[in-house]
């Protein structure tokens, strides 16, 4: 990867990092109705940094508009405003969010961020023209001065030398900055930094010099950055920016002896601690020196030690893959040795100890795709505030269970199924302000996100308390569309909720901007469907929907115990296998139904046959013949028959090929696939599904 390929992709990471937290911090701050002191400071830190890379980069609206929100909030961090200014703001923030990540996403798809800011620039200079307006009518002096030396003019920001002010000379200070060993992009880190500190009204010259120059980001992360400031302001004073600036690790405020001397101390303090020793020490030596202490040796090992780097998801991938393979060559290896005794141990002790490393490797792998399930949770905080807005409804989101971690290709198989089902809720699933008022429910609608684990699965469930699915208009819009030839009224709710999941199915007679053309449902189901996963729908009649959608947690690697019916393999999650046992007929039962029930330790369990529930043509009939194994799902406990088992074994988890869709009409039962270590095949059972 080139430099300039590098420095984007560093900046890609950063702006969504930051247009994240910033998205999460206002939606915070607009259920609050306003935002606090130290939410205005860091919108204004976020703005300061967007504005310094995006000039860096040469993303000029990007800049542009992110340079005037800084001076909308330069403005509010100093003087009060009413609340009934702050819904504006929120509008105006939220609507540059979406243009910024609307550029970013051009960037990632390798197109330049070619937006037209303007129209957001003119709100936000309205913004302030209406904030000042207020502080004046109030009686309250707006101070100009302020607004004008922090916004200082990205156009010439390769102009570094700047004087604010000709009569801002005074005391001269040394200021030696290291940044985080990992937050790259130094120069512009270096650039940004800079344009904080003119707001104290000096003159400031860097070594490095030019910060255009990409070169220099990699002489400052071993050198450090080194200023050279006039002002009139206290030390204290370049402290306080020093302390408030992103990535900052270090940095020392040293007096340097006159004016005349700026550019000799340039010179000799290139490198601080090198060569020139007398020049610091002399400097050090002045009783007027104030200074902010470096970490010690230790606590910058420590801090480096915590350091965290991204990574390119797609070589995870490959990663992970190839821990697959070793698994599966290992277990190749094992089956296949043939050896004396004496032989035999010592290549057990040898395989044991490396099966112990590859489980441990296989065990960082995953631990590095696991990724807080907030991050997507907190996507779906923005539509339900914006769609809630456009609809006209009142609508609140409560997450539950935001902190579970989850595959990466979980967050990602999930991000368009959580879109849809959102969508539906909050556009015709909770009924608008007067209707809920009419029928008893609070005028304030509710969506619960919720993700929790259960065994080897991750539960994701979509609630709201709104009108609930209408069992006669789906059953008549299926009949409409054909895809019933008549309307059953005996028809399980299950299966008629399952209708909403074919493609092209919609109740809604109108098309609105978010639901009714008969997209959506069949996406959740496809999506979920990709990665192993299952769908399933509750609804009441007034009393809201739940979507529930089950996700194997490890979609690669399981620990399974494996067992045959004639001549097919099955291969269960031990982490749902409670007992087997070998059955005797009297604890066979027959219901009325004509359904068989196992007795447990005491206890009646469903007992399904694997034969006849695959439909297989060979297999043990005889009970007394076969084994019995207790399974546990997420929904009940029940027992499975089948031939012998074949001992436990740790497997790699493939998704079924596609064309097995094409052999066979019904899937359900099967969750996967698996090579084994004598190169046969065996299926996984999606206990949860049977």
């Amino acid at each position: 990867m080139s430099g300039d390929e590098s420095l984007l992709e560093s900046y890609i990471i950063e702006e969504q990092q930051l247009l994240e937290s910033l998205e999460n911090l206002l939606l915070d701050g607009e259920h609050g109705r306003k935002l606090n002191s130290d939410q205005i400071n860091e919108v204004f830190r976020v703005m300061h940094t967007v504005k310094g890379a995006s000039a860096m980069m040469e993303f000029d609206e990007i800049a542009r508009l992110s340079h005037a929100l800084e001076d909308v909030f330069s403005f509010i961090r100093d003087n009060s405003i009413a609340d009934t200014q702050w819904p504006a703001i929120f509008d105006l923030m939220f609507d540059s969010i979406s243009f910024f990540n609307g550029e970013i996403s051009k960037l990632q798809s390798g197109n330049s961020p070619d937006g037209d800011a303007s129209s957001l620039i003119g709100r936000a200079s309205e913004t302030l023209l209406s904030l000042k307006s207020g502080q004046d009518k109030d009686g309250e002096k707006s101070d100009a001065d302020d607004i004008s030396s922090s916004a200082s003019d990205i156009d010439q920001k390769a102009a570094l030398d700047v004087k604010s002010n000709n009569e801002s000379a005074g005391l001269c200070y040394i200021v030696k900055v290291f940044f985080d060993e990992n937050s790259k992009m130094e120069n512009l880190r270096a650039f940004g930094l800079i344009e904080s500190l003119k707001k104290l009204r000096c003159v400031i010259s860097s070594d490095p010099a030019d910060l255009n120059d990409n070169s220099t980001a990699e002489k400052i992360r071993d050198n450090g950055l080194l200023l050279h400031i006039e002002t009139k302001e206290s030390p204290e004073s370049i402290k306080n920016i020093l302390e408030k600036t992103l990535f900052v690790k270090s940095f020392s405020i040293l007096p340097a002896e006159d004016t005349s001397k700026r550019e000799s101390t340039l010179v000799r303090n290139e490198t601080v601690g090198a060569k020139d020793k007398p020049a610091t020490d002399e400097i050090k030596s002045q009783k007027t020196a104030e200074r902010t202490a470096l970490p010690d040796t230790n606590s910058i090992e420590a801090i480096s030690k915590q350091n965290f780097i991204s990574v390119n998801v797609n070589k995870l991938d490959s990663l992970l893959n190839i821990v697959g393979e070793i698994v599966t060559a290992q277990s190749i290896v094992v089956n296949s040795v043939d050896l004396t005794s004496q032989q035999q141990e010592k290549f057990e002790a040898a395989s044991e100890h490396m099966s112990s490393l590859i489980k441990e490797l296989q065990d960082v792998v995953m631990s590095i795709r696991m990724m807080p399930i907030s991050t997507l949770f907190h996507k779906m905080r923005r539509l339900v505030r914006d769609m809630s807005r456009k609809v006209g409804k009142e609508i609140e989101l409560e997450l539950i269970g935001e902190e579970t971690e989850v595959d990466k290709n979980v967050i990602d198989a999930l991000s368009d199924p959580l879109l849809h089902i959102i969508r539906n809720s909050v556009d015709h699933g909770i009924e608008d302000k007067e209707t809920r008022l009419a029928s008893g429910k609070p005028a304030k609608g509710k969506i619960t996100l919720e993700a929790k684990m259960t065994g080897s699965d991750i539960i994701v469930t979509v609630s709201d308390d709104g009108c609930g699915l209408q069992r006669d208009d789906i059953l008549k819009k299926a009949k409409e569309k054909g895809i019933i030839s008549e309307i059953d009224n005996d028809m399980p709710d299950k299966d008629v909720f399952a209708l909403i999941f074919i493609p092209g199915f919609s109740t809604n007679d109108s098309v609105s901007e978010y639901s009714g053309r008969g997209v959506g449902m069949d996406v959740v189901k496809r999506n979920i469907s990709q990665i192993g996963g299952s769908v399933s729908v509750e609804s009441k009649n007034g009393a809201g929907t739940k979507i529930i959608m089950r996700i194997p947690l490890t979609l690669t690697i399981i620990e399974g115990m494996k067992f045959n019916v004639g001549s097919m393999n099955f291969i269960v999650p031990i982490t749902l296998v409670k007992m087997i046992v070998k059955p005797e007929q009297k604890d066979v039962f027959t219901d009325a139904d004509g359904n068989e029930i196992f007795m447990s330790q005491g206890a009646y369990y469903p007992l399904i046959r694997i034969k006849n529930y695959f439909g297989l043509d060979d297999g043990v009939d005889d009970i007394t013949r076969g084994m019995v194994m207790h399974l546990s799902s997420e929904e009940k406990e029940f027992c499975i028959f089948f031939d012998e088992v074949d001992g436990q074994c740790q497997v790699v988890v493939k998704t079924l090929p596609g064309y097995l869709s094409q052999c066979s009409t019904d899937l359900s039962g099967i969750g996967g696939c698996a090579i084994l270590g004598d190169g046969s095949i065996s299926f996984i059972l999606d206990v949860n599904s049977i």
